[in-house]
């Protein structure tokens, strides 16, 4: 595994992360007025993702790269029926209904790889 494939992984998490945290995309916006974060997320995320090629490469396994796909299905569908245009892009982040929807499974993705990375039965020390 290469840097630039272990980069590519964590560049994937962060933008969940961010596409997760609608306080932090209000804050952004709110600092860059003249953007729109959330299409900037999602130009990241298909920037970065590119169809999940070479994830194997970077060490992702095949559990994780099937929930990114999950993801990224989902997300594709969704995308199809945003509004093109948002008046009031604060107001558009924090109340879009698609737009939520895409927060809540960005935030569900991370859950799901973190359940991944989670032990069974972790070892309790009476100590």
């Amino acid at each position: 595994m290469n840097t630039n494939e272990l980069s590519r992984w964590g560049k994937l998490l962060d933008i969940l992360s961010e596409i997760s945290d609608v306080e932090r995309q209000l804050v952004l916006q709110g600092e860059r007025p003249g953007s729109f974060v959330p299409d900037e997320l999602l130009e990241r995320w298909y920037h970065t993702y590119r169809g999940g090629r070479g994830l194997g490469r970077a060490g992702v396994s095949e559990e994780i790269q099937s929930i990114l796909m999950d993801f990224d299905l989902t997300l594709m569908d969704l995308t199809d029926i945003l509004p093109d245009d948002a008046h009031d892009k604060a107001h558009y982040i924090r109340h879009d209904e698609i737009w939520r929807a895409i927060c809540e499974l960005a935030n569900l993705t991370l859950t799901r790889i973190a359940m991944l990375g989670m032990p069974e039965d972790p070892p309790f020390s009476i100590n």
